[in-house]
């Protein structure tokens, strides 16, 4: 294998935790704690990616995501503690009030670019003309793709797939399934290569909050594939590696219903955890719902915590309204 090199900035190895929920044990890989600037599971990719931007010799850090996106905060974050600039291009109408991701993107010296859905589908073509722009002024600006997910950003939730079947070893009843919110696919394609690595024997399940699963199976599929190739891993992902659990997210990436609130809600008075509305809160309650209330067959279930922690403040008023008339 070729390894590549990252920066340490994650604090890691987290935390698995167990809550116990009608019934069922659920074990919780606490991503959430990898460091509060950059909480959950962007830093993991950033440190192999940010490395290969430092030995390029970046002065400007340029990424993109929705209004709220944690990835886009968190390279803001990163930019800020390495002495580099950062400019988001991020996807929505610029509200009238900075909240959540979005006043911490501002609070780290961020530079912010928002963008129409149709200039988004032609990001590449814009942050390029954005690259050659800053080189004339003598700058050297570096891409970092949505979410991190490319062939070395993926590389993130390779290590982390060593780190998880170290951590098992002391499990007696180890989880017959993982489950991760699917954003962008780099996470879920990290593990699925990192399980046949190093011999994890979970299924692994990815729920998507955005797009179809149809579209995520191909674009796992591919991400993982680019990577075993380009670092000469040895290993052929096909689909039938993975499960997408579809259908969870039907009101839209950065809006949330009624009966997934009053279930994070619940989760936070009772358990003491924080999920986020745009993607833990949606995983959480689809494995809830696949595996618990539909009956799916498991041993034992694991959830990996990939943050979005600072996602919860732009809909903070909206979990409180669900307490008062809770089903839990």
């Amino acid at each position: 294998m070729n390894i590549p090199n990252k920066i340490e900035l994650a604090n890691i190895p987290t935390p698995i935790q167990a809550i116990f929920f009608e019934g069922f044990e659920i074990l919780i890989k606490r991503d959430d704690y990898t460091g509060i600037e950059w909480t959950g599971n962007k830093i993991r990719k950033l440190e192999y990616l940010i490395f290969d931007a430092l030995q390029k010799k970046a002065d400007v850090l340029i990424t993109c995501g929705g209004v709220q996106s944690n990835h886009a905060r968190a390279t803001a974050a990163v930019a800020s503690r390495l002495g580099l600039k950062s400019i988001l291009y991020l996807r929505g109408k610029e509200p009238k009030t900075y909240d959540g991701n979005l006043a911490l993107d501002k609070l780290f010296g961020a530079e912010i670019r928002f963008v129409t859905q149709e200039e988004y589908d032609n990001i590449q073509e814009i942050v390029e003309k954005e690259i050659a722009s800053l080189k004339k002024k003598g700058l050297k600006a570096v891409f970092i793709p949505e979410g991190g997910s490319s062939a070395l950003g993926i590389w993130g939730y390779i290590e982390c797939a060593q780190e998880l079947s170290k951590q098992l070893k002391s499990f007696k009843n180890k989880p017959s399934h993982i489950i991760t919110a699917v954003g962008s696919g780099g996470t879920l394609a990290g593990l699925v290569l990192g399980k046949k690595l190093y011999g994890l024997k979970s299924n692994l399940i990815g729920v998507n909050v955005l797009k179809t699963s149809g579209d995520f199976e191909k674009i796992v599929y591919e991400l993982a594939n680019e990577c075993s190739k380009k670092y000469r891993l040895g290993v052929k992902v096909n689909t039938k590696d993975f499960t997408i659990l579809d259908g969870y997210s039907k009101e839209g990436y950065e809006n949330i219903s009624k009966d997934k609130l009053e279930l994070l809600a619940f989760i936070a008075q009772d358990y003491g955890l924080l999920l986020d509305p745009v993607y833990t809160g949606k995983a959480f309650f689809g494995m809830v719902d696949y595996f618990v209330y539909q009956g799916n067959e498991f041993n034992k279930l694991m959830f990996i915590h990939t943050g979005g922690i600072f996602g919860v403040f732009p809909k903070i008023k909206k979990y409180l309204d669900t307490l008062e008339n809770s089903v839990f």
